[in-house]
């Protein structure tokens, strides 16, 4: 996919916790283009998540700055590490959509009234038009049909593609994926997979926190890998992230995802030893 000109800049952010004796993220920076798909990898812990809970604003961050299409968003601040999400407005908060691991549907809306609540709410927009986009976004997704189902009636991996639709409809200028398939069953990942790779083909610009390696390699422009809140590699070319990547820790994390049955060579029956009868 072409990529156009710098979105998101994120530069020398740092993440501490109450005490500050754990870094969740130390001296992260890195620039993501329009139209580009980053895929960030590494062992659980290693700060993903929280990487993208503070370009969302749902957390502070205690020094560095994060730009979003040339303009500041976040600033570091330290002694914020108990504070609860930035101090964004709602305008700047909906530029930036986020889809998470559990869904968080308001059980008490049905699928349509779970993607027209922000629209409608938070962009003040007119309800008849939401309605109309929150119908082609669900058809999109193949749920056109289930539009008047409660939460608890659709599987784990509709509930996904609901939340993912219930980002989309803001227009954000980018996506942010936290492990969204972690939780489902294998038979359902595909289907929400199928959609993602739809969004990036169509331009949207994406950051996915992933442990599917293939899907990962597949959908990439961009491969970030951290540990211990640190960006341990950085490549702009995915399939040489995965086929040779530059660092042996990253060699090794990768190995990890291999397997390789070593089966002893079947042994060739022996004729049984004895006299022959006369």
């Amino acid at each position: 996919m072409a990529t156009g000109s710098e979105l998101i800049r994120v530069e020398h952010i740092k993440k501490e916790y109450v005490g500050g004796t754990v870094k969740a993220l130390n001296d992260c920076s890195l620039s993501v283009a329009r139209g580009e798909v980053v895929a960030i990898i590494g062992p659980s812990g290693s700060g993903k998540s929280t990487l993208l809970r503070t370009i969302a604003g749902l957390e502070p961050i205690q020094g560095g700055t994060i730009a979003l299409n040339g303009e500041i968003i976040e600033t570091g601040k330290p002694g914020t590490e108990s504070a609860g999400r930035s101090k964004r407005g709602s305008e700047l908060r909906t530029r930036v959509g986020m889809v998470f691991q559990s869904y968080d549907l308001f059980p008490n809306k049905t699928v349509l009234g779970n993607i027209t609540l922000a629209p409608t709410l938070v962009q003040k927009r007119d309800k008849a038009e939401v309605e109309k986009e929150a119908i082609a976004l669900l058809e999109r997704v193949g749920l056109a049909d289930r539009k008047d189902a409660w939460p608890h009636e659709l599987s784990g991996g509709q509930r996904q593609r609901v939340a993912i639709c219930r980002a989309l409809i803001l227009h954000p200028e980018v996506l942010l994926f936290d492990e969204v398939t972690a939780a489902l069953d294998p038979e359902m990942v595909r289907e929400v997979l199928d959609v993602m790779l739809e969004l990036a083909d169509s331009g949207q610009t994406m950051l996915i926190v992933t442990h599917e390696m293939q899907f990962a390699r597949a959908i990439a422009d961009q491969v970030i890998m951290l540990e211990d809140g640190g960006i341990v590699e950085q490549s702009d070319d995915a399939e040489a992230f995965f086929t040779n990547p530059k660092t042996e820790r990253a060699k090794r994390f990768l190995h990890t995802f291999e397997f390789d049955r070593h089966r002893r060579p079947a042994e060739t029956p022996t004729e049984p030893t004895g006299t022959s009868a006369e």
